[in-house]
């Protein structure tokens, strides 16, 4: 009887170590379980697909030599989901081994887990990340009953495809150019017929009784009733102030706000310390991307005007976050946020040399990260002014 991988590996999922694995990359614990779902088959796809031809085989044999994946670490595998140095050495290795296996898709597979379970994209890639030595492990232990060939492996894998039919998040497969394997669409229900003498009995007084609702419906909707007015609770709105910059320009930004305050320290004569912080206030992203919400553009483009207006002013934008998920994906992810947002300037015409950028992740917090108010605290960008 064929050994079913998937089924192998969801029983080590157990609902203990989901909720280490939610809690290791801050996010829901039905949201891990649901990508866990579709990672673990769209995984062991890419094995099979893999193992299909003669040199793949060979390669996943020496992958599974080189990492020492001999299915020990199935024996402590909370080990593995509880954030430590073992946590963070898998994720590594794993990203590697992704990487290795899956190319340039790897990154549209990521997105693709992302959307189907309701993940931020650096949650779905440590978690691919933690599950894929999770499988090799399994393969690993299987080898020492079905021997340690190629050959054997491949076999091992082949057996794999009656097992995954329907399996996959639908467009896995055909991102990756597997077929057979997606979710089939729900047919519809088929309503079995009944002998006609049956439902004349009841379709008939059945018509009747609608037809007496449809008109007293139809009357009580012809009935005048009195209009109540319901007060609708405005957000009050920011107030406005127009800044009068150097050379006659001017600006319309909420007093009080990032540019409002940077305005008025470049300004200002008695402070001219560097370099000096201002933490903007309106500059939020899509999760998980680099991508600005379109309320945020005007931060930016108000913050390109007062640099032109002052051109020797040079600046730093450094990106934070809080210490939600993988650390190193949190730091590129702020890097790649303030680059993101030094690229809009220089679109608007800031020179490219008077704009530094850098990306700390989650190692400069400025509030605690055990309550969602200091998460958000630190989930932020920087301006730093170094020259004035």
């Amino acid at each position: 009887m064929a050994v079913n991988l998937i089924e192998l590996a969801k029983g080590y999922l157990t609902p203990d170590i989901i909720q280490k694995a939610a809690s290791f990359v801050g996010e829901s614990e039905s949201a891990t379980q649901k990508a866990m779902n579709g990672i673990v088959p769209t995984l062991i796809a890419g094995l099979v697909n893999q193992a299909s031809t003669s040199g793949g085989a060979e390669k996943l044999s020496r992958i599974l030599d080189t990492g020492k994946y001999d299915g020990s670490a199935l024996n402590n595998l909370s080990s593995l989901f509880s954030g430590g140095e073992t946590t963070q050495k898998a994720i590594s290795q794993g990203k590697e081994t992704l990487s290795s296996l899956f190319g340039n898709k790897t990154e549209g597979l990521i997105d693709q887990i992302a959307r189907f379970a309701g993940l931020r994209t650096g949650s779905a890639s440590s978690l691919l990340a933690l599950i894929l030595p999770l499988i090799l492990n399994l393969l690993g232990r299987q080898r020492a009953t079905i021997g340690q060939s190629p050959s054997a492996l491949a076999s091992l894998l082949g057996e794999q495809k009656g097992f995954l039919s329907g399996l996959l998040p639908a467009g896995i497969g055909s991102l990756m150019g597997w077929t057979g394997y997606e979710a089939a669409r729900p047919r519809e229900t088929i309503a079995s017929v009944e002998p006609k003498r049956e439902r004349e009995n009841w379709f008939v007084p059945l018509l009747v009784l609608s037809g007496i609702v449809l008109a007293a419906l139809a009357w009580l909707l012809s009935r005048p009733s009195p209009v109540r007015e319901i007060p609708v609770a405005e957000r009050p709105a920011a107030r406005m102030t127009d800044l009068s910059l150097p050379g006659g320009m001017r600006v319309s930004v909420p007093e009080g706000s990032f540019n409002y305050s940077l305005h008025q320290w470049l300004a200002a004569t008695t402070d001219t310390t560097v370099p000096k912080r201002f933490v903007f206030d309106n500059l939020n992203f899509e999760t998980g991307s680099t991508k600005l919400t379109p309320d945020s553009i005007p931060t930016v483009n108000s913050l390109v005007a007062i640099l032109k207006a002052y051109p020797v002013v040079v600046v730093r934008l450094e990106g934070h976050t809080d210490n939600t998920g993988d650390a190193a994906a949190n730091k590129k992810l702020s890097l790649d946020r303030a680059v993101a947002v030094k690229e809009i300037m220089i679109t608007g015409g800031i020179a490219d040399a008077r704009i530094g950028t850098d990306g700390y992740g989650e190692e400069k917090p400025i509030a605690a990260n055990d309550t969602e108010d200091g998460r958000a605290k630190n989930r932020r960008t920087e301006l730093v002014v170094e020259k004035r």
